[in-house]
């Protein structure tokens, strides 16, 4: 299994004052001193590094990327009589121009000698999952907090979610199970389903849904990942292999690519989920048409009991399944009216407190692998559900007389 120190060395973090965020020219400069533990001693020359600028919001389709150079130096070159003032010189991108005093700023360095430059707003789900990623705690009121990457650190499959949000390509995949997918499957994918079903026969810990339904499923997603990517490489190769006939045609190919990676993992997620609750025997529909042809994931005990206005309306229970959340949470909003509390299973780490609070003002409840919870802050955790949590809940309601 990787880890964390295979992807980055060292990481630097503050929240931006207004000089920092301050954009008077083209040419600007940060950092101090300390970032000499993870960038090295400029000592007497410049040293360029290659930087990627990402900035990540959470609101969906509102975070960009961006490519330059940053250029690690000594300010006070050449002036034996004073001692040395290191800074990091960047010019004037999209992204710098986004960010805003207060706002999260971490800067990372990579095993390949180039930087990773993230900026996101302060509180956000983003900010959460890249301190609970990085272990970085609390923030000094002024200057950088510097740490080296623990290299302790596993890159699992909820990790590597939050790596590929930075923008990095994360191998998942096992050439040693590839003879028994094309040994099912041949080479195509084959359909969610029945790919899920074969990640859950071929699950090589065997967990068990009814005795640990929160460590099954992450388990069972994170099996399914790892044969997907391995699949999904051999196709690739193929077709890369055979070439395409013109630059429209590898755009499009590569889009599918993307696309069938982020349907994928929420059809899965919903594969997995229906096998829990059938192996703990309970009674369900899964994609109910409810009202306003809203669609809902899970409904217990089903569409009959909830369609049938007789039927007591707080023996019903509404799950819905989203294998990332941020913004679009609310659409769950609009689904199944008669229930009035909602439930969201969710993957996502580290949603931030601001989004839970909003969830809790509106009656959704998270529901979310046990593993995960530590991601969260303290009194989040105390209001989060676990799988084993949800389960125990729609038992209580059968049993209501």
């Amino acid at each position: 299994m990787a880890n964390l120190g295979q992807h980055f060395s060292g990481v630097a973090a503050k929240y931006l004052s207004t000089v920092d965020a301050t954009q008077k020219s083209n040419q600007h400069e940060i950092g101090s001193n300390a970032f000499a533990r993870i960038l090295g001693d400029p000592a007497a020359e410049k040293v360029p590094f290659e930087g990627s600028f990402l900035y990540l919001s959470d609101v969906e389709d509102q975070s960009f990327k961006v490519q330059g150079q940053l250029t690690w130096y000594n300010t006070r070159l050449g002036n034996p009589n004073r001692s040395p003032e290191y800074r990091l010189y960047y010019k004037k991108n999209t992204v710098t121009q986004r960010m805003t005093a207060g706002d999260f700023c971490l800067i990372a360095a990579r095993p390949d000698n180039t930087l990773l430059v993230v900026i996101t707003p302060p509180n956000s789900t983003a900010e959460q999952q890249i301190r609970w990623l990085f272990g970085i705690s609390e923030l000094p009121n002024q200057g950088y907090k510097v740490q080296e990457v623990d290299n302790r650190r596993e890159v699992r499959f909820i990790e590597s979610m939050i790596l590929e949000e930075l923008g990095l390509e994360i191998r998942q995949d096992d050439e040693r199970w590839l003879d028994l997918i094309t040994k099912n499957f041949g080479n195509k994918f084959p359909t969610t389903a029945q790919f899920s079903l074969f990640a859950r026969n071929s699950c090589p810990e065997q967990p068990s849904a009814l005795d640990n339904p929160d460590d099954t499923l992450l388990a069972w997603m994170s099996h399914e990942e790892m044969l997907f990517r391995t699949l999904e490489r051999q196709l690739v190769q193929q077709q890369i292999d055979k070439g395409f006939d013109s630059v429209d045609q590898f755009v499009s190919y590569s889009l599918s690519v993307q696309n069938r990676r982020k349907s994928r993992v929420g059809h899965a997620l919903e594969h997995h989920l229906a096998a829990t609750f059938e192996a703990h025997k309970l009674q369900f529909g899964r994609q109910v048409v409810t009202e306003n042809r809203a669609t809902a994931d899970f409904l217990f005990p089903g569409s009959n009991q909830y369609h049938n206005l007789a039927y007591p309306s707080n023996r019903l229970l509404m799950a819905a399944s989203k294998s990332s959340c941020k913004d679009r949470w609310r659409q769950v909003l609009t689904e199944a009216q008669r229930i009035p509390n909602k439930h969201l299973i969710t993957l996502e780490s580290g949603v931030s407190e601001n989004q839970t609070t909003e969830m809790a003002a509106h009656k959704v409840q998270l529901v979310i692998p046990r593993e995960i919870h530590r991601s969260y802050q303290p009194k989040q955790q105390a209001w989060l559900m676990s799988m084993a949590d949800l389960i125990s809940e729609i038992k209580s309601r059968a049993d209501t007389a």
